[in-house]
């Protein structure tokens, strides 16, 4: 590794400043390929801890991922009253690296659902948590924003009073779609595969230019994820062309397979069957969406409104001591105890 690829690291109580405070280094998080991330506490107040993201200057980098993580952050935040996004505390450059400092949340959906004895949600948890991954995106793309990487260990609940909020993190490879105008932007001819594959739309596997719609098969792929307790038919599978297949496949000949085991199918296919008919410009009906994620629910005997599985029972909100893993180039966060193959669980997710 060379001088520009190394990393900017921290120790404990290393302090960065900017223009307005001072932060003393907790701990590390996480690091990879754009940096690390670490958690972090104002040195005149220990009580206000935050998460510090850090970025290496590189001349070979044609753009910051800070830049177009702190643009889509200071753009969508206040979208709702209860945002899906994390808050933007404080941010600044040295000579070498660049810092962004912002709300500390808990732990990613994948480090909640594979703390579960199945490695599942209930239905009720994973249709409503669902939900509230999908209102993430549509805040998103009403700002002329796509996501193009939604997985399970792109959300994480809050902490606190906020344990029942999902956020979104990793715009590290969003687009935007929309021209100065607000014009969606004509699509190109040909684009590169992004994001990861066991959640990528099927227009992403065929190289097709993605717009909202791709996201939100993507969301859907995440969902049955959540909550399907033999998992997606292509969970063990990482070559894109079978995977391809098997997606194709569910929607017709392995349709009864895909959905074995649950009785909230017809909500769910519906769903599928919705988004299918999207072409890369037509706009998404969100409402529409979370209405059959509702009915899921009310079918399978319960209701979005129950108590998430995490509240039920010891307190995942709230940091453990073990292992962090990050892909940092998604900034894929996910809370890995010393007893789970660390190396497996992310091979799972890339």
């Amino acid at each position: 590794m060379d001088d520009e690829e190394e990393d900017v690291a921290f120790k404990p109580g290393a302090i960065i400043d900017s223009s307005k405070a001072k932060y003393v280094v907790i701990r590390l998080l996480g690091e990879g390929g754009f940096g690390a991330v670490y958690k972090v506490h104002d040195q005149k107040d220990p009580g206000k801890e935050y998460a510090m993201k850090v970025e290496k200057k590189l001349e070979s980098r044609k753009h910051s991922k800070l830049r177009m993580e702190i643009a889509i952050l200071k753009l969508v935040c206040t979208e709702r009253k209860q945002s899906h996004f994390t808050a933007i505390i404080d941010r600044g450059k040295k000579e070498t690296y660049f810092f962004l400092v912002m709300q500390l949340v808990g732990k990613s959906l994948a480090g909640l659902k594979n703390a579960r004895p199945l490695r599942v949600f209930s239905m009720s948890t994973g249709l409503g948590v669902g939900i509230q991954c999908l209102e993430a995106c549509e805040d998103l793309h009403k700002y002329g924003f796509i996501h193009r990487d939604l997985k399970p260990a792109n959300y994480a609940c809050g902490l606190g009073d906020k344990k029942r909020i999902i956020y979104i993190l990793d715009f590290g490879i969003a687009r935007k779609y929309l021209n100065a105008k607000g014009e969606m932007k004509a699509p190109r001819r040909m684009v590169k595969f992004k994001g990861t594959i066991r959640f990528a739309s099927i227009a992403c596997h065929m190289n097709i230019e993605m717009g909202p719609k791709d996201d939100c098969e993507s969301w859907f792929y995440l969902l049955l994820d959540l909550v399907l307790e033999r998992g997606l038919l292509w969970k063990s599978i990482y070559n894109k062309d079978n995977v391809l297949k098997l997606k194709r496949d569910m929607r017709d000949e392995k349709k009864d397979v895909a959905f074995a085991g649950i009785q909230c199918k017809a909500e769910l296919c519906k769903i599928m069957e919705y988004l299918d008919t999207l072409q890369y410009q037509d706009h998404v009906d969100y409402s529409f969406i979370y209405k059959l994620c509702e009915l899921g629910a009310v079918t399978e005997g319960g209701s979005i409104h129950n108590p998430y599985d995490w509240e039920l029972g010891e307190d995942p909100t709230q940091t453990i001591s073990g292992y962090v893993v990050m892909n940092f180039c998604l900034f894929e966060l996910c809370v890995c105890p010393p007893y789970i193959n660390k190396a497996k669980l992310v091979a799972e997710y890339l």
